[in-house]
């Protein structure tokens, strides 16, 4: 574990071993598909700000808080073994779910698979950056070929910001020369990792993701979650409802208390 510590702090993320069993992981993928074809198990409809039902097919499919629509994906996130590992790596005393997105990256997409290089905290204007991290379960093998998450290996400790990156910019090449020119030598990091493991990157590392040039779909559940080392920032835009809303459990799970 003092390893893992290591890489999340010094590099911005880190890789945990396989933690969801085979059932696990297929209950939760079928789940997530029963929701992408519009079919809610719980009544409760997701908040599909990137993607509905009948929209491109190619492109990547994200849908945000599916934890509400399905008991199976709720069952994922909720795992009592998951929140431990969490809290372990981190170094935290309670671990809540803030927020949840499905992303169902398809087989030969083309660009309009990409994610763009970017931050997560640059759309997060409600919280400080520590305290806050974000954990990427695999619901399918990845590999090279399926466009997995890259990271910039320690870019969360860069005080400046490259212009032009973006998650919705799909020309990656365009954003690599902008880094190539800030940050000559940045060294990317593939998350190419078994379905059922877990990637958990910080607030501020860089990431993006390619093309799926294989077979098969790619498979993620995304887990947005604060610790009990977060700070809120207060905010009355369009996002402030996210922090209204961590206050009610039946949402917002806590998933690991000590």
């Amino acid at each position: 574990m003092s390893r893992i510590k290591h890489n999340l702090g010094t590099d911005g993320f880190c890789f945990l071993p396989k933690i969801f069993s085979s059932d696990q992981v297929e209950c939760a993928r079928n789940a997530l598909w029963d929701v992408i074809q519009g079919q809610y198990e719980t009544g409760v409809q997701p908040e599909n700000r990137f993607w509905n039902v009948g929209d491109d097919p190619e492109s990547i499919i994200k849908i945000d808080k599916p934890h509400l629509c399905n008991e199976q994906i709720w069952d994922l996130i909720t795992y009592k073994d998951f929140g431990k590992w969490l809290a372990d790596a981190v170094g935290a005393k309670k671990i809540q779910v803030w927020h949840s997105q499905s992303v169902w990256k398809p087989a030969g997409g083309g660009q309009k698979g990409n994610a763009g290089w970017h931050r997560d905290i640059q759309y997060w204007p409600f919280w400080k950056p520590n305290g806050v991290f974000t954990a990427w379960i695999a619901l399918s093998d990845v590999i090279e070929e399926s466009g997995p998450v890259r990271y910039i290996r320690g870019s969360n400790e860069w005080e400046d910001i490259p212009p032009g990156m973006d998650f919705f910019d799909k020309n990656i090449a365009s954003q690599d020369r902008i880094l190539e020119r800030t940050h000559d030598g940045f060294k990317v990091v593939s998350t190419n990792i078994e379905k059922g493991q877990i990637s958990i990157h910080t607030s501020r590392v860089y990431h993006s993701s390619g093309p799926n040039i294989s077979k098969d779909p790619r498979v993620g559940m995304v887990v947005h979650f604060c610790t009990d080392m977060a700070e809120k920032i207060p905010n009355s835009g369009e996002n402030s409802d996210y922090l209204d809303r961590i206050e009610n459990k039946s949402i917002c799970p806590i998933i690991y208390k000590r």
